[in-house]
């Protein structure tokens, strides 16, 4: 018998039931009066999340095709640029930089500590020559959320492109692309957007598509921004993406998005940080620690301390024994250290949030330790 463990890992995550729905809807072709109607809507959702009248591009794949993609048509090889790496995601960028011949300059922080504009400032200062900087808004591996606004400012000032991957923020967390002054935004459909997996989205500035006039050659088909916009504009009627699609992730994206919208992105926003801090307090009320500062703490997802007080995998086999739920486990160096707890979209709700809180506590009473029965629930008061 299959089994369905409630996800609240960081993502893939849990979808609502009207969104997964759309997954089973009849198909319809990827080019037509109904896919350009399709299509226009999902980029104009995604245009509002996102906070952007530019141009937004969804690819197929996953959040890390979108860097990809992003890699390939902004830079040349050996063009210097800064990356910024305080977790396994920041330091996956600089990972892709490299690959793609790219000079990059890695700024690096302490898993669970944010960056500052101060950092900006002196790296730019000095490695005079950068590009741009790329940045990661929400670390899944640590639960910091780097302060995306000021770090672009600081950026700008240096005359650097700003390029974030939003993949595990954007829908939870506060973004601003064009009012913060942000070139690129990368994102993926199965996080805070609340969709299934398989989509990953791009956003470009004007100022982005300036930069790519200076690329010597394009580079691929698929993975050309350059081609993805001239198809978009010159077959915008009948087929503005140069492949097939697939058709029934963006019904999904467009019913998920749909619901972000219609609460209002304040309210989403803050429905998320009230959410993280229930889990936070709770957490620290038993006697954990999170890793990220509280200062940057991801209003998405949080990273627990293990602390040697019990084992996260005996702890994840326990929460789907007991209480159906899947939680995820740490990364890196802390891969037998740390659980992670995926809080976002359809997730970032008290009923999603307390049954975990619940079975942690009940989980460590079983493993002897002195835990007030209650403790788990003092970020309700």
């Amino acid at each position: 018998m299959r089994k369905h463990y409630r996800l609240m890992i960081p993502g893939p995550i849990e979808v609502s039931p009207d969104v997964l729905a759309h997954m089973s809807d009849p198909l319809t072709a990827h080019y037509g009066d109904r896919w350009v109607e399709i299509w226009r809507k999902a980029v104009s959702n995604l245009q509002r999340v996102i906070g952007t009248e530019g141009d937004v591009f969804p690819l197929v794949g996953s959040g890390h095709t979108g860097n990809d993609v992003v890699m390939n048509s902004l830079f040349n090889p050996g063009d210097r640029i800064l990356t910024l790496d305080n977790g396994l995601f920041g330091k996956r960028l600089d990972d892709l930089a490299r690959a793609f011949g790219l000079d990059s300059v890695v700024l690096e922080k302490p898993w669970g500590v944010p960056f500052e504009a101060a950092d900006i400032h002196e790296a730019a200062a000095a490695n005079p020559g950068l590009k741009a900087v790329f940045m990661v808004h929400g670390e899944t591996s640590t639960g910091v959320a780097n302060p995306v606004h000021e770090l672009a400012a600081a950026a700008r000032e240096h005359g650097m492109l700003v390029l974030v991957d939003t993949i595990a923020s954007l829908g939870g967390e506060q973004y601003l692309m064009d009012a913060w002054d942000i070139d690129v935004t990368v994102c993926a459909s199965q996080k805070a957007l609340g969709a299934p997996p398989g989509l990953a989205l791009v956003a470009v500035s004007d100022r982005a598509w300036d930069a790519m006039k200076d690329r010597r050659e394009p580079r691929g088909f698929m993975a050309d921004l350059q081609n993805l916009r001239h198809f978009a504009e010159t077959q915008a009627d009948v087929h503005p993406h140069p492949g097939t699609m697939p058709v029934n992730n963006f019904v999904a994206l467009i019913r998920s998005t749909d619901d972000i919208l219609e609460e209002g992105l304040e309210a989403c926003w803050t429905r998320h940080r009230k959410v993280s801090r229930v889990v936070r307090e709770g957490v620290r009320a038993m006697g954990l620690e999170v890793m990220a500062e509280e200062r940057a703490a991801c209003v998405n997802m949080t990273v627990i301390h293990s602390e040697d007080r019990f084992k996260p995998t005996a702890f994840s086999d326990f929460m789907k024994a007991e209480y159906g739920m899947h939680v995820g486990l740490g990364l890196g160096d802390y891969v037998n250290r740390t659980i992670r707890v995926g809080h976002m979209a359809h997730n970032a709700n008290l009923e999603a949030v307390t049954p975990f809180l619940v079975g942690l506590e009940q989980y460590l009473r079983r493993q002897g330790f002195d835990v007030a029965r209650g403790a788990c629930l003092a970020g309700l008061d």
